[in-house]
């Protein structure tokens, strides 16, 4: 099941690779399957309790003395003789079968498992956590490289405004504060080139930091993209309720908690034990001694000092604490859905505005240096436009991570992939 869940993540494409890659190499999910699997175990020794206990012996002893009897027979000399041998061993099998419990057997063995299915759904939380995390070090990465490019484009672009301000200043057509104030966009574009690349690069160690590698096996390239999305809001929580893997845990343990309550309740109830046994012993003198037994053992603890009265208002009070966990835990799931989801809102219209704006100060830009070759616009305006062009790319960029980190955001609250598009 654990090995199913893992492979159905392996698929092709830049980000669905790296999840692979953090499926195999993350040690969260090493961890939860090493939880599973001794949840596993420990089901499977809780139902070994159904089975005979079968012991087998051997005892070899040695007395330093033994009991002796004498007696007198007239004409005799006395005599002496032991009725226990001064080395002997025992052999023995003892066969021990329960046949009544109280349920103790029963409620135990399904207190296991459900503790092993809600390891189990623990395991898939944890799954759906790296993947969460590996998609958003993604989408920062792209914006980080995105950052960078739209820093090229801002540096270009001054770059070609200094050119063109430097030649009129040489030619005496426009006065030595244009030059100065190209000057000092120019460094600005440096500076913030130098920034994004810095971005850039925390944002690719962070990337490899939570896939547990070194080094990638390849530098993601991809752009972030624009997936419109059309669920309402009432059809997510119901999905999220159903198949967010910690409210399905959340619900399992309060199944292990009541089966607790049953557990401690059957220490009230007799236990009925059937014993066979066979003995083989040279332990008293003459022929080698055996013996069967066949034994129905009654086992009913009258007074233990409360000791299973305060177990079982403790397994009570455990039962309460899963119900309040419960809901802490529905509640907890609601309220991030929402948030995602609103945040996913939000981020659309952003997407939506910042193209609008990114094609205005594109034709600003041309217009802008189009009457400034003209001589009727001043260098103020050119530069403002390339910086109003360079803030508009950043906008669309972090609109579009945004949403798509809020996207991701939604999907590990609802548990599960969602698709569509937005109203």
């Amino acid at each position: 099941m654990v090995l199913s869940l893992l492979s159905a993540r392996l698929t092709a494409g830049e980000l669905d690779t790296l999840i692979s890659l953090a499926l195999k190499n993350s040690k969260e999910i090493q961890k939860a399957k090493i939880e599973y699997r001794i949840s596993d175990l420990e089901y499977r020794e809780a139902l070994s309790s159904y089975f005979p206990q079968v012991n087998l012996y051997y005892r070899r002893t040695n007395l330093s003395d033994v009991p002796t009897y004498s007696f007198n027979i007239p004409g005799l000399p006395p005599s002496r003789f032991s009725l226990f041998s001064e080395s002997y061993y025992q052999f023995g099998v003892n066969v021990s079968q329960p046949l009544f419990t109280g349920g103790r057997i029963t409620f135990s063995s399904r207190l296991k498992e459900k503790q092993k299915e809600a390891s189990y759904y623990l395991f898939k939380e944890t799954v759906n956590r790296v993947i969460y995390t590996v998609k958003e070090d993604y989408y920062n990465l792209l914006k980080a490289r995105a950052g960078v490019e739209a820093a090229e484009a801002y540096l270009k672009a001054v770059r070609s405004h200094y050119r063109t301000v430097k030649a009129f200043f040489k030619e005496g057509i426009v006065p030595r504060r244009d030059l100065l104030e190209a000057e000092v966009k120019l460094r600005d574009a440096e500076e913030k080139l130098t920034s994004a690349k810095a971005v850039y690069s925390v944002a690719f160690e962070k990337l490899k930091t939570d896939l547990g590698m070194p080094e990638l096996p390849f530098t993601p390239e991809e752009n972030l993209s624009f997936k419109p999305f059309n669920r309402s809001m009432e059809d997510l929580l119901k999905e999220a309720y159903t198949s967010r893997p910690i409210l399905n845990y959340g619900r399992k343990m309060k199944e292990v908690s009541e089966e607790g309550v049953k557990l401690s309740a059957s220490a009230f109830s007799p236990e009925v034990l059937l014993n066979l046994n066979y003995q083989k012993t040279d332990q008293y003198p003459g022929e080698t001694y055996s013996s069967t037994a066949v034994a129905f053992t009654v086992n009913f603890p009258l007074f233990e000092g409360g000791r299973k009265f305060f177990r079982l208002e403790r397994a009570r009070e455990e039962r309460r604490r899963a119900a309040v966990s419960l809901k802490d835990l529905r509640d907890k799931v609601r309220l991030q859905v929402i948030s995602a989801y609103t945040a996913l809102q939000s981020a659309a219209s952003r997407v939506e505005t910042a193209k609008a704006q990114l094609k205005e100060a594109e034709e600003l830009l041309r217009d802008s240096k189009e009457r400034y070759r003209e001589h009727v616009g001043t260098s103020t305006e050119v530069v403002d436009a390339i910086a109003y062009l360079y803030s508009a790319r950043s906008s669309l960029n972090r609109a579009l991570a945004d949403y798509n980190r809020a996207l991701a955001r939604l999907e590990f609250a609802v548990g599960k992939p969602v698709t569509g598009s937005l109203r």
